[in-house]
Protein backbone atom coordinates (compact mmCIF):
# COMPACT_ATOMS: atom_id res chain seq x y z
CA UNK A 1 0.00 0.00 0.00
CA UNK A 2 2.99 2.90 0.96
CA UNK A 3 4.71 1.77 -2.57
CA UNK A 4 1.60 2.73 -4.31
CA UNK A 5 1.29 5.68 -2.04
CA UNK A 6 5.02 6.46 -3.52
CA UNK A 7 3.93 5.98 -6.99
CA UNK A 8 0.75 8.55 -6.90
CA UNK A 9 2.50 11.26 -5.08
CA UNK A 10 5.62 10.89 -7.71
CA UNK A 11 3.05 11.30 -9.80
CA UNK A 12 1.49 14.26 -8.71
CA UNK A 13 4.45 15.89 -7.96
CA UNK A 14 5.69 15.21 -11.93
CA UNK A 15 3.02 16.58 -13.43
CA UNK A 16 2.93 19.83 -10.94
CA UNK A 17 6.63 20.86 -12.03
CA UNK A 18 6.00 20.08 -15.92
CA UNK A 19 3.22 22.42 -15.38
CA UNK A 20 5.33 25.02 -13.92
CA UNK A 21 7.63 24.74 -16.37
CA UNK A 22 4.90 25.21 -19.00
CA UNK A 23 4.40 21.86 -20.44
CA UNK A 24 1.28 21.26 -22.14
CA UNK A 25 0.93 25.23 -22.67
CA UNK A 26 0.28 27.31 -25.73
CA UNK A 27 2.20 30.03 -26.08
CA UNK A 28 1.02 33.29 -28.16
CA UNK A 29 3.23 34.48 -30.70
CA UNK A 30 3.37 38.04 -31.77
CA UNK A 31 3.08 39.18 -34.89
CA UNK A 32 3.31 42.41 -37.00
CA UNK A 33 1.32 44.68 -38.80
CA UNK A 34 2.74 45.76 -42.37
CA UNK A 35 1.44 47.98 -44.96
CA UNK A 36 1.57 51.84 -47.19
CA UNK A 37 -0.91 54.78 -46.85
CA UNK A 38 -0.84 56.17 -50.45
CA UNK A 39 -3.16 59.54 -51.53
CA UNK A 40 -6.33 58.57 -53.02
CA UNK A 41 -5.76 60.64 -56.50
CA UNK A 42 -1.85 60.11 -57.32
CA UNK A 43 -1.16 56.55 -55.71
CA UNK A 44 1.59 57.74 -54.37
CA UNK A 45 2.53 57.28 -51.19
CA UNK A 46 1.88 59.44 -47.98
CA UNK A 47 5.42 59.95 -45.97
CA UNK A 48 5.30 61.08 -42.26
CA UNK A 49 1.82 59.82 -42.05
CA UNK A 50 0.83 58.88 -38.53
CA UNK A 51 -0.21 54.99 -38.49
CA UNK A 52 -2.44 53.92 -34.70
CA UNK A 53 -3.27 50.31 -33.52
CA UNK A 54 -6.34 50.20 -31.57
CA UNK A 55 -7.20 48.71 -28.58
CA UNK A 56 -2.80 48.58 -28.01
CA UNK A 57 -2.74 52.51 -29.06
CA UNK A 58 0.31 51.93 -30.75
CA UNK A 59 1.63 54.66 -33.13
CA UNK A 60 4.45 54.88 -35.78
CA UNK A 61 5.28 57.03 -38.52
CA UNK A 62 5.45 56.16 -42.21
CA UNK A 63 8.79 56.15 -44.19
CA UNK A 64 9.76 58.83 -47.33
CA UNK A 65 7.39 56.30 -49.62
CA UNK A 66 4.43 56.04 -47.32
CA UNK A 67 5.59 52.30 -46.19
CA UNK A 68 4.62 51.51 -42.64
CA UNK A 69 5.51 48.44 -39.89
CA UNK A 70 3.89 47.86 -36.09
CA UNK A 71 6.08 44.87 -34.69
CA UNK A 72 5.46 43.36 -31.36
CA UNK A 73 1.45 42.69 -31.59
CA UNK A 74 -0.37 40.20 -29.64
CA UNK A 75 -2.69 38.13 -31.64
CA UNK A 76 -6.07 39.67 -32.19
CA UNK A 77 -8.55 42.03 -34.24
CA UNK A 78 -7.39 45.83 -34.19
CA UNK A 79 -8.63 48.92 -35.93
CA UNK A 80 -5.32 50.77 -37.86
CA UNK A 81 -6.13 53.70 -38.28
CA UNK A 82 -3.68 56.48 -40.54
CA UNK A 83 -3.75 60.48 -40.56
CA UNK A 84 -1.53 62.88 -42.66
CA UNK A 85 -1.82 66.92 -42.58
CA UNK A 86 -3.94 67.90 -45.20
CA UNK A 87 -5.70 64.66 -45.67
CA UNK A 88 -9.21 63.03 -44.15
CA UNK A 89 -8.32 59.80 -41.68
CA UNK A 90 -8.91 56.33 -42.54
CA UNK A 91 -9.72 53.49 -40.76
CA UNK A 92 -9.29 49.63 -41.50
CA UNK A 93 -9.97 46.25 -39.51
CA UNK A 94 -6.71 44.11 -39.35
CA UNK A 95 -6.68 40.49 -37.65
CA UNK A 96 -3.26 39.24 -36.92
CA UNK A 97 -3.00 35.63 -36.08
CA UNK A 98 -0.81 33.81 -33.92
CA UNK A 99 3.20 34.81 -35.29
CA UNK A 100 2.42 36.24 -38.58
CA UNK A 101 2.24 39.62 -40.68
CA UNK A 102 -0.92 41.10 -41.46
CA UNK A 103 -0.40 43.19 -44.48
CA UNK A 104 -2.90 46.22 -45.06
CA UNK A 105 -2.92 49.34 -47.49
CA UNK A 106 -4.84 52.53 -46.74
CA UNK A 107 -6.12 55.39 -49.04
CA UNK A 108 -6.10 58.79 -47.67
CA UNK A 109 -8.02 61.46 -49.65
CA UNK A 110 -6.42 65.20 -49.62
CA UNK A 111 -8.27 67.58 -48.69
CA UNK A 112 -6.41 70.57 -50.34
CA UNK A 113 -2.99 70.35 -49.59
CA UNK A 114 -1.13 74.05 -48.86
CA UNK A 115 -0.38 76.41 -51.75
CA UNK A 116 2.32 77.78 -50.23
CA UNK A 117 3.89 74.36 -49.52
CA UNK A 118 2.50 72.33 -52.52
CA UNK A 119 1.10 74.58 -55.32
CA UNK A 120 3.34 77.48 -55.34
CA UNK A 121 6.71 75.51 -56.21
CA UNK A 122 4.97 73.88 -58.40
CA UNK A 123 3.98 76.82 -60.39
CA UNK A 124 7.27 78.73 -59.62
CA UNK A 125 9.45 75.84 -61.31
CA UNK A 126 7.32 75.49 -64.22
CA UNK A 127 5.44 78.29 -65.15
CA UNK A 128 6.89 81.33 -63.70
CA UNK A 129 10.73 81.42 -63.06
CA UNK A 130 11.29 79.04 -66.46
CA UNK A 131 7.88 79.66 -67.99
CA UNK A 132 5.94 82.93 -69.17
CA UNK A 133 3.49 83.46 -66.54
CA UNK A 134 5.94 86.21 -64.41
CA UNK A 135 5.55 89.45 -63.75
CA UNK A 136 7.91 90.99 -66.83
CA UNK A 137 5.99 88.28 -69.21
CA UNK A 138 2.39 87.47 -68.05
CA UNK A 139 1.51 85.68 -71.53
CA UNK A 140 -2.10 86.02 -71.68
CA UNK A 141 -2.27 88.27 -68.83
CA UNK A 142 -1.71 84.83 -66.80
CA UNK A 143 0.91 85.44 -63.77
CA UNK A 144 1.28 82.36 -61.87
CA UNK A 145 3.40 83.90 -59.18
CA UNK A 146 1.39 84.64 -56.65
CA UNK A 147 -1.88 83.42 -55.17
CA UNK A 148 -4.10 86.84 -55.79
CA UNK A 149 -2.47 86.74 -59.23
CA UNK A 150 -3.52 82.62 -59.67
CA UNK A 151 -7.15 83.56 -58.84
CA UNK A 152 -7.21 86.64 -60.81
CA UNK A 153 -6.91 84.77 -63.80
CA UNK A 154 -5.85 86.10 -67.44
CA UNK A 155 -7.18 88.32 -69.83
CA UNK A 156 -9.88 85.28 -70.84
CA UNK A 157 -11.12 85.20 -67.43
CA UNK A 158 -10.55 82.59 -64.52
CA UNK A 159 -8.19 79.67 -64.74
CA UNK A 160 -8.88 78.39 -61.36
CA UNK A 161 -12.54 77.00 -60.20
CA UNK A 162 -12.70 76.23 -56.55
CA UNK A 163 -13.72 72.90 -55.87
CA UNK A 164 -13.78 71.61 -59.55
CA UNK A 165 -10.68 71.01 -61.06
CA UNK A 166 -11.75 69.27 -63.97
CA UNK A 167 -13.35 72.72 -64.86
CA UNK A 168 -10.37 74.46 -63.67
CA UNK A 169 -8.28 75.75 -67.12
CA UNK A 170 -5.17 75.39 -65.72
CA UNK A 171 -5.58 71.22 -65.38
CA UNK A 172 -7.25 70.79 -69.04
CA UNK A 173 -4.30 72.73 -70.22
CA UNK A 174 -1.31 70.85 -68.12
CA UNK A 175 -3.15 68.09 -68.86
CA UNK A 176 -3.31 68.78 -72.89
CA UNK A 177 -7.13 68.46 -72.75
CA UNK A 178 -7.30 72.07 -74.14
CA UNK A 179 -4.32 73.75 -76.54
CA UNK A 180 -1.41 74.42 -76.07
CA UNK A 181 -0.57 72.14 -73.48
CA UNK A 182 1.48 73.81 -70.82
CA UNK A 183 4.27 74.06 -69.65
CA UNK A 184 4.78 75.20 -73.62
CA UNK A 185 7.15 73.27 -75.88
CA UNK A 186 8.64 71.59 -72.33
CA UNK A 187 7.73 67.75 -70.59
CA UNK A 188 4.17 67.54 -68.94
CA UNK A 189 4.05 67.95 -65.33
CA UNK A 190 4.71 64.71 -63.32
CA UNK A 191 1.62 62.45 -62.34
CA UNK A 192 2.42 63.76 -58.58
CA UNK A 193 2.10 67.79 -59.74
CA UNK A 194 -0.76 66.66 -61.68
CA UNK A 195 -2.26 65.22 -58.93
CA UNK A 196 -1.56 67.57 -55.95
CA UNK A 197 -2.76 71.11 -58.44
CA UNK A 198 -5.97 69.09 -58.63
CA UNK A 199 -6.52 67.90 -54.99
CA UNK A 200 -5.98 71.50 -54.30
CA UNK A 201 -8.62 72.70 -56.44
CA UNK A 202 -10.52 70.19 -55.14
CA UNK A 203 -10.14 70.64 -52.02
CA UNK A 204 -11.34 75.17 -52.42
CA UNK A 205 -8.54 76.18 -53.64
CA UNK A 206 -7.54 77.98 -50.56
CA UNK A 207 -4.65 80.20 -49.58
CA UNK A 208 -2.84 78.10 -46.83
Amino acid sequence: MLKRYQVFLALVLGVALLTAAGCGTSTSLRGSITGTIVDSQTGIGISAASVMTSPSTTTVKTDINGNFTIPDVQPGVYTVTANATDYNSNSITVTVDNGLTATTNLTLVSMGGSFSRNVLPILMVNCSIVGCHDDSTAAAGLRLNSYTSLMKGSRYGAVIYPYDAQSSKLIKRIKGIETPRMPKNRSALSTADQGLLSNWINGGARNN
